[in-house]
């Protein structure tokens, strides 16, 4: 499930892409090339949401904690990617608020629907749509974090995924306590 939902993501982001160029290369207006990330990025975030809401409906609270944790920190970011193009001509709040919820609120639609998989089977598939799309982040990143040689693993990058692993091990104790 993981695979289908990644590249599912991928596919979607692939024809997002196209469309942001297109209409790039049409001269369309920063509101549009916003409107068309904060649906890409809504898309991801059901998936995460998804994997929250199912990781408590397991009873795995650490996961769940860790989860939302991790997706508020690398939220900001897609935030920032929203307005982005919104700098030359800033929008009303009004429409920073509809951009915030076409982004946002699949994450909280994806957490309800996760919460409600009783069944292990359901929270397994739900939780796979949830690795789906931390994959599809995976992937989006990984050419950014190269070093001047190319190396993706090098010391810096191994240090944080060992602190992140080391971090996830600490939470699971204090919430297991």
């Amino acid at each position: 499930m993981t695979r289908l939902f990644w590249l599912g993501l991928a596919a979607i982001e692939s024809h997002m892409t196209a469309r942001r160029r297109r209409a790039a290369g049409a001269g369309a207006g920063g509101a549009y090339l916003a409107l068309l990330i904060a649906i890409g990025i809504g898309l991801h975030n059901l998936g995460e949401g998804l994997a929250i809401g199912s990781a408590y409906a397991v009873g795995a609270l650490a996961l769940g904690t860790f989860l939302i944790a991790g997706f508020a920190v690398h939220n900001t970011t897609e935030g920032l990617a929203i307005v982005a193009p919104l700098a030359e001509r800033p929008p009303g709040v009004g429409r920073l608020v509809l951009l915030g919820l076409i982004a946002g609120a699949p994450a909280v639609i994806g957490a309800v629907i996760g919460a409600a998989a009783f069944d292990a089977s359901l929270a397994a598939l739900l939780l796979g749509a949830g690795a789906g799309a931390i994959a599809q982040v995976i992937q989006q990143i990984l050419p950014s974090i190269r070093d001047e040689e190319g190396r993706t693993l090098h010391p810096v990058a191994v240090g944080g995924l060992i602190a992140g692993i080391a971090l996830m091990y600490v939470t699971g104790l204090m919430v297991s306590v």
